[in-house]
């Protein structure tokens, strides 16, 4: 594990982030919609959306896993969250601890600009393996909440009817 490293992607990094979204897409079979000019104007700017980490083979530079995460504000957890977007770990070092050594870096960084209290994400229900994974970490599932999306058409309306 000594031979990968972990650090934040700047915006000369873009490509390697968007090729490792890309893989998580393939992988989960999902849909990939964002482009790599997406992720340099809402990542990369004055006001970034979003931080993301990238882990680098040490010997040969492969990206081997990515993770992307925005802050969020809770007055019920009284401080700042951290939200992971995005969390892929290659095929080759699934197993190896990676992905706890990502969420923990992600919590470093966000802890640079904020006091993080809670650390959220959303995983499909089919998908057994990375629920396991998130289990393992403690990660628990409140009965009481409804994960709900607001987009397309009935953004635009709610947009345009200030």
């Amino acid at each position: 594990m000594s031979d990968i490293s972990i650090r934040k992607a700047a915006a000369g990094d873009v490509g390697k982030l968007h090729g490792a979204l890309t893989r998580l897409s393939e992988d989960i079979d999902d849909d990939h919609a964002a482009s790599a000019a997406d992720l340099l104007r809402h990542g990369f700017c004055e006001t970034p959306a979003f931080f993301a980490l990238l882990a680098e083979d040490r010997t040969g530079g492969d990206v081997v896993g990515a993770l992307m995460a925005s802050p969020l504000f809770s007055t019920t957890n009284a401080g700042v969250g951290l939200y992971v977007t995005d969390l892929w770990v290659a095929p080759i070092t699934r197993g190896s601890g990676l992905g706890r050594r990502l969420l923990a870096a992600a919590l470093q960084e966000a802890d640079k600009s904020w006091t993080v209290r809670f650390l959220e994400l959303a995983v499909y229900r089919d998908n057994a393996k990375a629920r396991a994974f998130y289990d393992r970490l403690g990660f628990s599932q409140f009965a009481d909440e409804i994960f709900l999306t607001l987009k397309g058409p009935a953004l635009e309306n709610l947009r345009n009817n200030q």
